[in-house]
C-alpha cells in the first residue's frame, strides 16, 4: 500500500489575526484576533491590531449646539437654557426638525406683509337714492398670504369719504356695506355743497396657506331726500396680514 503523506500548511498571521497550530489532528489550526494593548482601543482593525476607530478613550468632541465628551459622567446631550416662561414647556414650546441636508430647522419664521388700495373718483351730480342699503360702488383689495406652510391672520380697515350736496330740507346717509356710518340732513333754507365727513370700519379675515383673498368694500348710500346729491367718494382698503 502506499501512502501520500500531506503537504505541511503554510500560515502567517496578519495585523489583526494571530495563527496557531499546522492543520493536523494533533496541531490544529486556530485563529484569535490580536487585540491593541492601548488603553484607548475602540475595537478598530489598525496596524497593530483591532482598534476601534476614534481612539479617544471613549470620549468625543463636540461643536455648536452640544454639550458633554460622551463619557458616562459627561453625556452628549443638546446645549440648553432654562425654560423662562411662566407657560408650560410641554404645550407651547415650537419644536426642532432635521432637513433633507441633514441640519436642524425651527419653526417656520413669522411673516408678516400688508397690501392697500385707495381711489378718489368725482361724479357728476348724481341723485342719492331713496332707498336704504343701495350699492353706488364696490371696490376691491387682493390679499396674499406669502406664507406656504400656515394660514394667515389680515387685519382689515376701510374707510370712505362722500362729497354731498344737500339743498334745504334734504337728506343723504352713506355705508360700508349694510353698516350706515354717516347721515345728514339739511335743515336750514339753502343749499350746503361739499358736505362730508371721514368714517373708518376694521374687522379680520383668514386666508388659507400660500392663498390669496379677495376683500370686496361695498359703499352703500340711502335714505336720499330733497333732491340731495353725490359729487365724490374717496375710499382705501388696508390689510396688515400676519402668520405666526
Amino acid at each position: 500500500m502506499i501512502t501520500a503523506k500531506p503537504a505541511p500548511l503554510v500560515a502567517a498571521d496578519s495585523s489583526c489575526i494571530t495563527l496557531s497550530g499546522q492543520g493536523t489532528t494533533a496541531a490544529p489550526l486556530s485563529a484569535a484576533p490580536r487585540l491593541d494593548p492601548n488603553p484607548t482601543n475602540l475595537l478598530a482593525c489598525g496596524p497593530a491590531g483591532l482598534l476601534l476607530a476614534g481612539g479617544t478613550g471613549g470620549t468625543v468632541a463636540t461643536g455648536c449646539g452640544l454639550t458633554g465628551d460622551g463619557s458616562t459622567g459627561s453625556p452628549v446631550t443638546a446645549a440648553t437654557k432654562a425654560w423662562p416662561h411662566p407657560c408650560t414647556i410641554d404645550t407651547t414650546a415650537g419644536g426642532v426638525y432635521c432637513d433633507s441636508t441633514g441640519v436642524l430647522r425651527s419653526e417656520p419664521r413669522t411673516r408678516v406683509s400688508n397690501a392697500s388700495t385707495d381711489g378718489n373718483q368725482a361724479y357728476p351730480a348724481t341723485a342719492v337714492p331713496a332707498g336704504s342699503d343701495v350699492v353706488v360702488t364696490t371696490k376691491t383689495l387682493n390679499m396674499n398670504n406669502p406664507d406656504t406652510c400656515r394660514p394667515a391672520l389680515a387685519w382689515v380697515v376701510v374707510s370712505i369719504d362722500v362729497d354731498f350736496t344737500l339743498p334745504a330740507n334734504s337728506s343723504a346717509v352713506a355705508g360700508i356695506g349694510a353698516d350706515d356710518m354717516q347721515a345728514f340732513v339739511n335743515r336750514g333754507s339753502s343749499t350746503a355743497t361739499g358736505v362730508h365727513t371721514q368714517v373708518t370700519k376694521s374687522w379680520r379675515r383668514s386666508i388659507p396657506a400660500g392663498g390669496t383673498l379677495t376683500e370686496p368694500l361695498e359703499i352703500t348710500m340711502g335714505r336720499g331726500t330733497g333732491g340731495a346729491t353725490y359729487t365724490r367718494i374717496q375710499w382705501s382698503i388696508q390689510a396688515l396680514i400676519i402668520s405666526a
